[in-house]
């Protein structure tokens, strides 16, 4: 069988045809999987960038958590005194000590290198400025003290009078 010869206008469109199947063959075979690859890892390289800046954040935040660690750690081997004392302490230098209806020490609890002290205390008919006054001094003047729980009821005669529960805790290092 032979094909029969085509005339110049024929053979053109036969090339071109043959140009546009090969365009679309290299578009679809090649370019396309080729942008996709190149979409797919420049969304990889930011989200790898967004983690990379988390973990950084995340590392500075750790270099200052170490860094009061430590910082109470040197103040506490200065300032060796047990927690119930100091909480009886900073309860008179705020005003508190007449509201103070109970203190109890809980036992110390041992987590690696760490000794958790832990004082259970209560007061009744305390004021709001006096409890910010208490919480500013827990905050600022001891060392390495914090609250670890806090329950807070209004009287009910005189809602500007308030029953707070607290246990505060005290970190130390063995």
């Amino acid at each position: 069988m032979k094909l029969p010869s085509l005339n110049k206008r024929e053979k053109i469109v036969v090339v071109s045809g043959i140009f546009v199947l090969l365009l679309l063959l290299v578009w679809f075979v090649l370019l396309t999987p080729y942008f996709n690859s190149v979409n797919r890892l420049e969304r990889k390289i930011s989200s790898q960038q967004n983690g990379l800046d988390k973990a950084l954040l995340m590392h500075a935040e750790i270099n200052a958590l170490r860094h009061q660690l430590s910082k109470a750690n040197t103040t506490s081997k200065r300032k060796k005194r047990p927690l119930f004392s100091q909480i009886e302490n900073l309860a008179e230098q705020t005003g508190v000590r007449d509201q103070l209806l109970s203190m109890r020490p809980q036992p110390a609890v041992v987590q690696g290198k760490y000794k958790q002290q832990l004082v259970d205390i209560r007061f009744k008919q305390i004021t709001l400025s006096q409890l910010v006054r208490l919480l500013h001094a827990v905050e600022y003047r001891s060392a390495g003290v914090q609250v670890k729980t806090m329950r807070i009821k209004p009287r009910f005669e005189d809602h500007s009078l308030l029953d707070v529960n607290m246990v505060l805790m005290l970190l130390e290092k063995l």
